[in-house]
């Protein structure tokens, strides 16, 4: 099948839809219009990854004391959850159906795509990092009129899993190096609360625990053109105490990152090709306004931070060589999510999609499969969204 409209509203099983990739020129001038992201609702996971639809893991951001940030101390004590699977969307629907129920509002019968932000992310980024395979599981449920709301979680890619099984020692202690740093930025505590470097909270960050079962995730509403989208994201800390309901906490949200110190003018270039794109992109997308990056060297020493505004980012890399174009990534979204509205077309909560990028990374391809898949919708959903 080409990437036109389907001619049947009946989808055969393992039939290939196919969008074609093309040269980021294509999608050069205005942007597509996104809406600013408002939050819905918020909920936790702690220690032992287990569900509160509330706000117990939230935490503040207080700088972290540089003369000696080591971000590889507790490494022995770390608590690493399961990363061999992604997680699906429950939790998120399960913070949908309880804000549904508080506030009588069935709005994710009003949206057109329900996931989580880092989905939304690599379709962004697709344009630019035309190595970087994934894939994704979908499903149609309780859709009428133009508002034909799709679930979509992640899947495992083959690299992916081969990446975790051969990771290194060295590898596997970077990886603990961004837990740290969020750890050894942030408190429990409201920051009016801190009045003295002696206050407990900021004594034990240095020995304590790191455990990433635990986090604070952001349910937000959002819209890329006429695409409509309920997007769950895990928000690092709270530069202030969060406003009562009524108010967008989202502009108090702040992300935090670690990055190697830049030393040459090469590590500049690959900064702001690769990374900064991934910090604007995640960022944007949940309206979080302001990014804190640790640069640390090679034996994990942060030696300072650097804040970036997200809406400036795009202008940092404009116009520069072999860089990248937040148009671009916003236009490419936009006609993607706007073309898998009319693929995903089969209304039915078995039924699944299972939407591809890989070798040679041409195209972007959506398989129907039937009642055969892995539906991104779990049955104890049914009758309550």
């Amino acid at each position: 099948m080409s990437s036109s409209e389907p001619t049947s509203r009946t989808r055969q099983s393992s039939q290939i839809y196919r969008f074609p990739i093309l040269p980021p020129s294509h999608y050069h001038g205005s942007p597509a219009p996104y809406a600013q992201p408002v939050e819905l609702t918020s909920f936790s996971f702690d220690g032992t990854r287990t569900l509160h639809l509330d706000d117990r893991e939230l935490r503040y951001y207080y700088p972290p004391d540089l003369t000696s940030c080591d971000l590889s101390e507790g490494y022995d004590t770390f608590i690493q959850r399961d990363d061999s699977t992604p997680d699906p969307i429950d939790a998120l629907l399960d913070a949908l159906v309880d804000y549904e129920k508080t506030v009588g509002d069935k709005v994710a019968r009003k949206t057109n795509f329900v996931t989580w932000r880092g989905i939304i992310t690599k379709i962004l980024c697709t344009p630019y990092n035309r190595n970087e395979p994934w894939v994704l599981g979908a499903t149609l449920w309780n859709g009428f009129n133009d508002r034909k709301v799709r679930y979509m979680n992640e899947h495992l890619t083959s690299r992916r899993k081969a990446e975790i099984e051969s990771a290194t020692p060295r590898h596997k202690l970077m990886t603990y190096w961004g837990y740290k740093f969020e750890n050894l930025c942030t408190v429990s505590a409201k920051p009016s609360e801190i009045t003295s470097p002696d206050h407990p909270e900021l004594l034990s960050r240095k020995s304590s625990v790191v455990n990433n079962n635990v986090q604070y995730c952001s349910v937000a509403k959002a819209a890329l053109g006429k695409n409509k989208i309920i997007i769950g994201a895990e928000v690092d800390c709270l530069s202030d105490v969060k406003p009562e309901k009524g108010e967008n906490p989202i502009e108090r949200y702040i992300e935090l990152k670690t990055s190697k110190v830049m030393t040459r003018d090469k590590d500049k270039i690959n900064f702001e090709r690769y990374k900064l794109i991934k910090y604007w992109t995640q960022s944007f997308l949940i309206g979080i306004p302001r990014i804190i990056v640790g640069f640390r060297d090679d034996n994990g020493f942060v030696k300072h931070l650097k804040e970036y505004k997200t809406l400036e980012i795009p202008r940092m890399v404009r116009g520069k060589r072999n860089m990248w174009d937040a148009n671009v990534c916003l236009n490419f979204a936009n006609s993607f999510l706007s073309w898998l509205r009319v693929v995903i077309a089969e209304d039915d909560p078995r039924a699944s999609y299972l939407i591809r990028f890989k070798e040679p990374f041409r195209e972007i391809e959506v398989l129907f499969m039937g009642c055969n898949g892995t539906a991104a919708v779990n049955e104890r959903f049914l009758g309550v969204l």
